[in-house]
């Protein structure tokens, strides 16, 4: 599945370097683009697991996601992550 990120912390290059250095730690999750002008982080991930383990990690280094949209194979759902808990948007 697919994942943009809304990440209102991403502000430099440095800022940029960290997420990557710790995303590529997990090895369900590839990075495809990171838009400092927009905030956005953008990512495949295999698995609903794999997202969550990212949430957390980009949370555990002070890049929290504040919203997201999730595009799977099934089809298109929202999420919208408050307060580090991704609520399910029908």
């Amino acid at each position: 599945m697919k994942a943009t990120a809304k990440i209102n912390a991403l502000k430099s290059a440095e800022s940029k370097n960290v997420v990557v250095r710790n995303l590529s730690r997990i090895l369900d999750i590839r990075i495809l683009d990171i838009d400092l002008e927009r905030k956005t982080l953008s990512f495949v991930c295999d698995s609903r697991s794999a997202f969550e383990k990212a949430k957390k990690e980009l949370w555990r280094i002070g890049y929290p996601i504040l919203q997201c949209h999730i595009q799977n194979p099934q089809g298109m759902d929202n999420i919208a992550a408050q307060d580090n808990e991704a609520l399910l948007v029908q």
